[in-house]
């Protein structure tokens, strides 16, 4: 199966912050991991706003835990009959079960799942994981599994990943970025702890060749190349970005906003899109992924006529530290 994506403009959304686990290198506070789960608008309302905007979204939809969202299944069903979806998830929650079995695999970029060890073994084990993680294979969604790297688990992940793999489950290992432990990483991995991580993933990246090979493009999330990470090759600033053109982050209420820094770019739901007419310098930090991907070919380099919004580009504001 090809997967085409003829998309114009990617969102990440933050859908909410609650989730059923409390992993211990997770950047969100606890009380918002705990919090009640607040929905904002119905799932057919979502719907019509992405529908109305008049463009054709990638919406990478992300939390918290998006399958702990009520009716998330449906608002993937609605959503994807005009839009294309990645997600990130534990995989955790029953309703997992009910995605493979009712949403296309062609409107899915791909499915990161987060394999969350310590969380895992303390709620019964792998079993489910594996068993979920098989299910959407099946069914044909392309799914990347990916462990963080904490210090515990590098000391681990040989083991770890044998163990999976006798159960065809192929562990990338996902680079830790930001502090842990009052240390900041990447900086902080040893030598030693850079030529394990270069070597796993290496192999990993053989490994998904051809679930690469069936994407239209690569995937958002892009782990292969977190030996980027290693060398140091975060600092966008001042490259030229399509975030706020042809990327926005979408908060829980509907607020678009460019990235990191903070500008507000209108409101999905009330249909107030306010997105710049044109890419211009990166003037904040967001998320390494989302940054490689938009100060690139062919997002950063588009003409300044090229998908413009009717709106007038938005006030720049500085950048929120």
């Amino acid at each position: 199966m090809k997967y085409p994506h003829d998309y114009q403009i990617e969102a990440d959304f933050d859908l909410l912050s609650t989730c059923n686990f409390r992993c211990s290198y997770c950047f969100v506070p606890l009380e918002q991991l705990g919090a009640r789960i607040v929905r904002f608008a119905t799932n057919l309302e979502w719907q019509r706003a992405f529908d109305g905007s008049g463009k054709t979204w990638l919406i990478h939809i992300t939390g918290g835990e998006p399958f702990v969202y009520p009716e998330f299944v449906n608002l993937c069903d609605l959503l994807t009959r005009r839009h294309y979806l990645s997600i990130n998830s534990n995989l955790a929650h029953r309703s997992v079960d009910d995605f493979a079995a009712t949403i296309d695999p062609a409107k899915v970029h791909f499915i990161n799942a987060s394999l969350h060890y310590t969380e895992r073994q303390a709620k019964g084990g792998l079993d489910s994981f594996v068993r979920r993680i098989h299910k959407l294979q099946d069914a044909h969604f392309p799914v990347f599994v990916s462990l963080v790297m904490t210090p515990e688990m590098i000391r681990l992940f040989d083991q770890i990943a044998s163990d999976l793999e006798s159960n065809a489950v192929f562990v990338i290992p996902k680079i830790m970025y930001g502090a842990y432990k009052g240390r900041l990483y990447p900086r902080s991995y040893s030598s030693e702890e850079r030529l394990m991580l270069r070597r796993s993933l290496s192999k990993a990246a053989m490994h998904y060749t051809p679930t690469l090979s069936t994407l239209a493009e690569r995937p958002t999330i892009d782990m292969f190349s977190d030996d980027d990470l290693l060398d140091g090759n975060d600092d966008f600033t001042g490259r030229l970005c399509g975030s706020g053109h042809s990327f926005v982050a979408i908060n829980k209420d509907g607020t678009l906003v460019r990235c990191g820094s903070g500008q507000h770019l209108g409101n999905l739901l009330t249909g107030d899109l306010q997105l710049l007419s044109r890419p211009v310098p990166c003037d904040s930090a967001y998320c390494h992924y989302f940054c490689r991907k938009f100060t690139a070919a062919p997002f950063a380099a588009e003409s300044e006529g090229d998908h413009k919004s009717d709106a007038a580009p938005a006030r720049m504001l500085p950048v929120i530290p």
